[in-house]
């Protein structure tokens, strides 16, 4: 009887111990992913705390008051659309119903579209990162949603005739800023170039077969 309680009691220890060490190494586990989770939330803050706004488009409240306008119109004219075809087809006027087709239609489709086409290149903020060396310009989408393109300086290309409310080129998306609307002029002639040698090099005169013709 005596070895069989002592049996029993060694057997209760055990598992106690195999279980308080489940626990411990659960707890452990939990901490380490906590601490993990903590540390990128407070790494993402910090950098987000270092981040400065070097650029604002003035135009920003005047784009998104026209778009939001846009929308709504559209919005209406496809809810209004059935109603508008159902009277039209009741005068029995095929010319006024492809007039009226037309005028609902243009103004819910293509101006929206045109709106974008005209703004989706307008920088509306530009963020500068210190730790990274990095910019973070953002632009309106179609649904007037914030759209973020990072990018350093040597990402950028700057063409030389510049096309229709373009800038410069960040990673192939073309972009349009204005450089009196920079916090810090420095930035600007960072992110377009201003601030490396030019090259004044205007070719070797082997390259003009007219000038070796004149020599000989």
């Amino acid at each position: 009887m005596l070895r069989f309680c002592l049996h029993k009691s060694i057997s209760l220890t055990r598992s106690t111990n195999q279980h308080n060490l489940y626990n411990q190494k659960s707890a452990l586990k939990t901490l380490s992913i906590l601490h993990s989770k903590l540390a990128r939330n407070y790494c993402s803050k910090q950098s987000e705390e270092h981040e400065e706004k070097i650029y604002y488009g003035p135009l920003t409240p005047q784009i998104k008051a026209v778009k939001v306008f846009s929308l709504s119109s559209s919005v209406a004219g496809l809810m209004a659309q059935p109603i508008i075809i159902k009277e039209a087809s009741a005068i029995g006027s095929t010319s006024l119903l492809i007039a009226l087709c037309s005028v609902v239609g243009f103004f819910t489709f293509v101006t929206p579209i045109l709106l974008h086409i005209i703004t989706k290149k307008y920088v509306t903020d530009i963020v500068y990162n210190p730790d990274t060396s990095t910019y973070t310009a953002t632009t309106i989408n179609f649904f007037l949603a914030r759209k973020e393109i990072e990018f350093k300086p040597e990402d950028v290309q700057v063409p030389d005739i510049p096309g229709m409310f373009t800038t410069m080129n960040a990673k192939g998306k073309p972009l349009f800023i204005e450089a009196k609307h920079f916090s810090n002029p420095l930035h600007y002639a960072k992110i377009m170039g201003y601030d490396k040698p030019m090259d004044f090099k205007l070719g070797n005169i082997d390259d003009h077969p007219e000038d070796r013709s004149k020599e000989k």
